[in-house]
């Protein structure tokens, strides 16, 4: 009887440590999930920050072009002014 009882016990002890297995990876499953949740939220606002940015870049592009014009009229303008300032002065 008594080694029948000695291995209901080990049984039992078995059986403890087989449920506290389970529910660790019961946890480990939920965290998982929650991680790969968390990864698509991210994934989510690196694609809209990357949209974002390329907007910016071609909003950037576009003036840059326009302010090189501007620019570059600019500098007719004060070449031109000078250029008279030289003519007016010479006479």
């Amino acid at each position: 009887m008594a080694d029948l009882s000695d291995r209901l016990d080990r049984i039992d002890t078995k059986l403890d440590k087989l449920s506290e297995a389970v529910s660790q990876l019961a946890r480990i499953e939920e965290r998982i999930s929650h991680q790969n949740e968390n990864m698509g939220t991210i994934d989510a606002r690196l694609n809209d920050m990357e949209t974002r940015i390329r907007t910016l870049e071609q909003a950037s592009n576009s003036r840059g072009v326009i302010l090189a014009g501007i620019e570059r009229f600019g500098w007719i303008v004060i070449s031109a002014m000078i250029g008279l300032a030289a003519y007016f002065v010479r006479k």
